[in-house]
């Protein structure tokens, strides 16, 4: 009996257990390609990136914990992203981007940054092998978004997927 209960444990230690995909692919109602990344902050909770293809560029935008209305949108202004990703060689890079105050569904703020052509790519081709994308917001005012939010990188092969058909000039 004590063998059948240690074989019992032992297969459930080991067992792996169901992985969530980290990133979803949709279009918007205008057939926009949106890919949204589930980033887990430093407490655990959850929260969400979106890189949203527009005229063959990225836009990226990241949710915050807080919320906000238009007319408190310039209380924000002056905010920083920066993203941790890795070059087709493997090396950690990081790319600092202007943000962007905007009020998401629900009075969310959220913060977005339109990246240029060789952004785009850098990132694109981070997502689409495989590679965590780590998130920083930077900004005195959003103190409860202090450290980095990770996008690991379950569903990857959806957004190389997703990228190739709904973004076709993004280089990858």
């Amino acid at each position: 009996m004590m063998r059948l209960v240690f074989c019992t444990v032992i297969t459930i230690a080991v067992t792996p257990t169901a992985a969530l995909p980290d990133w979803f692919a949709r279009t918007d109602s205008g057939g926009k390609l949106i890919l949204t990344g589930v980033a887990v902050n430093p407490d655990e909770t959850l929260t969400a990136v979106y890189l949203t293809c527009s005229d063959n560029l990225l836009n990226f935008e990241v949710l915050t914990v807080n919320s906000a209305n238009a007319d408190e949108l310039p209380d924000y202004a002056g905010t920083k992203i920066v993203l941790g990703y890795k070059t087709r060689e493997g090396d950690p890079r990081k790319l600092g981007l202007d943000g962007e105050p905007i009020v998401s569904a629900g009075n969310a703020l959220s913060i977005e940054a339109r990246l240029d052509a060789d952004q785009s790519t850098a990132i694109a081709t981070s997502v689409a092998r495989g590679n965590r994308l780590d998130v920083e917001i930077v900004h005195p005012e959003l103190s409860a978004d202090k450290g980095v939010k990770k996008v690991f990188s379950g569903g990857f092969t959806t957004a190389l997927h997703a990228m190739v058909v709904g973004c076709p000039g993004l280089k990858l």
